[in-house]
C-alpha cells in the first residue's frame, strides 16, 4: 500500500542524487580523512568539498563549518559551549520557547547548574517579540538562541534584528536552522549570525549529520563539549565521510532547486488548505496563516482529536508537531505558547509538504485526512 507521506518536518527520504554521492565512501573510498595515505587524502578532498557545498548554502566560507552528528548536537555545542562549567548568575542565556528541545533542554541543564535561564516573550503570530528580548539582554548575557523556522506553525523569526540586539547587549546569537536551510535564503555574515546548526535529514541528506556554522570572530567565545583527537576544535571524532558527502550533495541540490521548491510548495499548501477548510467544518491555520513558510501548514480540525487521526490514517503519514513530541500526551507547547487552548492543540495536525511529491498525491492524502476526520466527528457526535 502506498503512504502519502506529509511529515517533511521530521524527516525527509533520501534523494537518489544524494545516495549515489555517498556509496562510493561506502565502497572503495572507505579511508580514513584523518589518515595521511592515499585513501585519507581521498576522503578529505571530499570532505572539504562537502563543507564549500554546506558553506555555499548558509552564505559562509568552508573553513567556518565543523561537521556534526545533527542538528541537537550543533545546538548543544554552541549552546553550552558558550559558557564555563562553573558559570552561575548573573551569568544568563536566552531561550525561545518554542525551539526544539534540543535547545530548551540545554537550557534546563544550565538553569540546573545555577545559570540564570530567561525565557523570550512569544507574539500570537509565533514571532519573537524584539522589545521583550531586548530588555532581557544584559552584560552578563553569554548567548540567545531561536529557531530561524518553527518546526510546527512555521513561524519565521526576524534573525538579522534579533542579532543587532544581541551584539549591542555583547551577547552571541545562536540559530537553529534546521527547518529554515533550503527553504528560505540564509546569508549569515549578511545577518551577522554568530553561530547556526544545520541538519542533513531535514533536506533529503541522510541521518546522523549535521553542521555547525561558527563565526572566525566569535570562536575563542565557545568552549568544546566533547574531547579526543581534535579533528575540529570543537568537536573530536572521526569524521564519517559518506556522511557528510551526503550532506553536502543535499546542501548543493536544496540551494539548487529551492526557488522552484518555493513556487511548487505554494501552490501545495493552497490546495491542501482549501480542502482542509472546506471539506472540515470551523477548521482553521494555527499561527500566521501568510506569515510563515509554505512548506509548513498547522490546522485545528474542532471536533478531531489529532493524535486519534493520526493514529487511524493507514495510508497517509502525518503528524500532530514536532517528532520529539510524539510519545507526549500533553498539548503541544509551541501551540500553547501562541495561545491557542489545549483543547485546540490537541485538535491540530502538521502538514508538512515535499515540493516535489505529485500534485494528485497531495490531493488523495488530503482526501483520506477529511474522510477520516470527519468520521471521527460523527462517531464522537454518536456518543
Amino acid at each position: 500500500m502506498k503512504i502519502i507521506y506529509l511529515d517533511g518536518c521530521a524527516t525527509t527520504a533520501v534523494d537518489d542524487e544524494v545516495l549515489d554521492a555517498m556509496l562510493p565512501y561506502l565502497r572503495e573510498d572507505f579511508g580514513n580523512p584523518s589518515s595521511p595515505h592515499v585513501l585519507g587524502k581521498r576522503a578529505r578532498r571530499a570532505v572539504d568539498a562537502a563543507a564549500a557545498s554546506v558553506a555555499a548554502l548558509v552564505g559562509a566560507d568552508p573553513e567556518t563549518i565543523v561537521f556534526t552528528s545533527g542538528a541537537t548536537e550543533s545546538n548543544n555545542i554552541a549552546l553550552l559551549g558558550a559558557f564555563a562549567h562553573d558559570d552561575r548568575a548573573p551569568v544568563n542565556g536566552v531561550f525561545c520557547p518554542i525551539d526544539h528541545k534540543s535547545s530548551l533542554a540545554v537550557g534546563r541543564a544550565l538553569a540546573g547548574r545555577g545559570v540564570d535561564v530567561r525565557t523570550v516573550p512569544i507574539r500570537p503570530d509565533g514571532r519573537v517579540d524584539l522589545t521583550g528580548l531586548a530588555g532581557l539582554l544584559d552584560l552578563h548575557t553569554r548567548v540567545a538562541t531561536v529557531a530561524w523556522v518553527n518546526s510546527e506553525i512555521g513561524a519565521v523569526q526576524p534573525i538579522a534584528e534579533a542579532a543587532a540586539l544581541c551584539h549591542e547587549a555583547g551577547a552571541l546569537l545562536h540559530v537553529d536552522a534546521a527547518q529554515a536551510a533550503g527553504r528560505i535564503p540564509i546569508d549569515v555574515r549578511a545577518a551577522e549570525i554568530d553561530t547556526l546548526s544545520v541538519s542533513g535529514h531535514k533536506i533529503h541528506g541522510p541521518k546522523g549529520v549535521g553542521a555547525l556554522y561558527v563565526r572566525p570572530e566569535i570562536r575563542h567565545r565557545l568552549r568544546p563539549i566533547m574531547f579526543g583527537g581534535g579533528q575540529y576544535a570543537l568537536r573530536s571524532g572521526t569524521v564519517p565521510t559518506h556522511l557528510v558527502v551526503g550532506l553536502g550533495a543535499a546542501c548543493e541540490l536544496a540551494l539548487r532547486r529551492r526557488n522552484d521548491d518555493w513556487s511548487r510548495v505554494r501552490r501545495l499548501r493552497a490546495t491542501a488548505l482549501d480542502m482542509l477548510t472546506t471539506g472540515i467544518e470551523g477548521a482553521r491555520v494555527n499561527g500566521d496563516p501568510h506569515g510563515g513558510v509554505p512548506h509548513v501548514l498547522n490546522v485545528v480540525l474542532p471536533g478531531v482529536r489529532g493524535e486519534s487521526l493520526v493514529s487511524s490514517l493507514h495510508g497517509v503519514a502525518l503528524s500532530t508537531g514536532s517528532a520529539c513530541n510524539s510519545d507526549s500526551q500533553e498539548p503541544s507547547y509551541v501551540l500553547t505558547a501562541i495561545g491557542v487552548s489545549p483543547e485546540d492543540a490537541n485538535s491540530s495536525i502538521r502538514i508538512c509538504l515535499d515540493p516535489r511529491m505529485p500534485h494528485e498525491d497531495l490531493v488523495r492524502g488530503i482526501e483520506l485526512v477529511v474522510e477520516r476526520a470527519r468520521g471521527l466527528t460523527g462517531a464522537a457526535a454518536a456518543r
